[in-house]
Parts: C-alpha cells; structure tokens; sequence
C-alpha cells in the first residue's frame, strides 16, 4: 500500500512540476508576479528567461514520463540528449530572440513606465512553443527511424 501512495505522490509532483512550466512558458508575467523576488523584477528581459526555464522544466518532465513508458526508449534518451544540450541551444535561441527581436522598443516602452505589450508577449509565446515542438518532434521522428543513443 506504501507504494501506490508513493506513485501516487510522484505523479502529483510531476503534473505541478508540468503545469509550472507551462505557466513559465506561457505566462511568464503570472510566474513572477506570484514567484516575487526583489533582484528579479517582472521585466521583459526576466519573461524570456523564464520562458527559458519553462522549456527546461518541460523537457524533464517529458523526459521522466517517457522513460518510466518502456515502449519509447529511443525517445526518451533523444529528449535526455535534448535536456543536456538544452542549456548550449537555449542560450543560442536566446541570443538570436536578443538579436532580432524588438527588444529595443520594448525595453524603452518598459522604462516610460508600460511593461506590458501583448503582440511582442504573443510572439515570444508563439517562438518559445515552436522551439519546444521542433524539440520535441525532432527527437519522435528521430527515434521513429532508430536514431539514438545506444
């Protein structure tokens, strides 16, 4: 009986770990207004790095769920290998959304005192969520044709 209650508690402890990083990765600004940290201000800046996060979190939930599902091995060791690089990809994702995104105005539109500017919050939702599913489609097709390690 001590089992199933630990199961139990174990899937609980996944489903909020999920559903915290699909709040980190679709609203951010809800993140860290009920997460506050004094050093750490909702800024735009902070909503990209926490949507980062939201990726990270997603991506080790999946993989715990894939490897305790023994018919995708190839899948979960794909998504592992996703998980260990994703701090290298994130951080070349993040310098490309710096470098061609228009941070630039929003920064200034953060500093004259309006934070929010829901088309570019869109956007980074939309471009975040893609990054994740070509992540995630990647590994499947890739582990679909046995292309994983060994």
């Amino acid at each position: 009986m001590s089992d199933t209650w630990i199961a139990v508690g174990f899937i609980i402890f996944l489903l909020l770990l999920l559903g915290g990083a699909i709040v980190m990765l679709l609203w951010p600004s809800k993140f860290l207004r009920h997460y506050l940290n004094p050093l750490e201000p909702d800024t735009p800046v902070n909503r990209v790095q926490t949507r980062a996060m939201g990726i990270y979190f997603f991506l080790f939930v999946l993989m715990i769920i894939s490897a305790v599902i023994n018919s995708l091995g190839g899948f979960s060791k794909n998504i592992l290998v996703a998980l260990i690089a994703s701090p290298v990809v994130l951080a070349i994702f993040l310098w490309f959304i710096w470098r061609y995104s228009p941070l630039q105005h929003v920064q200034r539109r953060f500093l004259a005192g309006n934070a929010e500017e829901p088309q570019w919050e869109l956007r980074m939702s939309i471009a975040f969520c893609t990054f994740l599913l070509v992540i995630v489609v990647g590994a499947f097709l890739l582990a679909t044709r046995g292309i994983h390690p060994k």
